[in-house]
């Protein structure tokens, strides 16, 4: 028992050690959106294309929300963040196959229904007010991620392809 609450203590201290991502306070340069996206295609898994990191730092957002009670279906909810616009930033992007449950994974993988999942990081310079979403296909054998404009559906990073 001692051994279990000394981990906990561990665990929650060690948490607080890990930087989040948010535009500093007081900041009063230009910013732009960016949105995650993300589409269910099913009761217990969705395909979703997000944000992991900006310059170095975890975002804290996600297209996923657990269902109140837990249960054993995915719930999608608009994830987005403000960032700062006019200078280069370094943005780390995941994206393929979310699940309700570790079980509906194994299961979705051992079917061979599962998709490949692609992680990288893209550099881009955010105009001023401007809406950008992460985007991506999710294949079997191959999966991409990019991040475009929202309403010109422009390119605006290189494409990340896993194979």
């Amino acid at each position: 028992m001692k051994k279990l609450a000394s981990f906990a203590v561990l665990a929650v201290s060690l948490s607080g050690c890990v930087s989040t991502y948010k535009i500093p306070a007081g900041s009063t340069g230009p910013t732009a959106r960016l949105k995650d996206t993300a589409t269910q295609t099913g009761s217990m898994k969705a395909e979703a294309f997000q944000v992991s990191k900006i310059n170095g730092l975890r975002d804290t957002m996600s297209p996923m929300a657990t269902p109140y009670g837990g249960g054993m279906s995915v719930s999608l909810k608009e994830s987005s963040r403000a960032i700062p616009a006019g200078s280069p930033i370094t943005v780390t992007l995941s994206g393929g196959n979310i699940y309700a449950a570790d079980g509906a994974a194994l299961a979705d993988m051992m079917s061979g229904n599962a998709k490949k999942s692609v992680v990288g990081d893209v550099v881009f310079i955010p105009k001023a007010n401007g809406v950008y979403k992460v985007c991506g296909n999710a294949g079997k054998d191959s999966s991409s991620i990019w991040i475009e404009e929202e309403g010109t559906r422009k390119i605006v990073t290189q494409k990340i392809t896993k194979n």
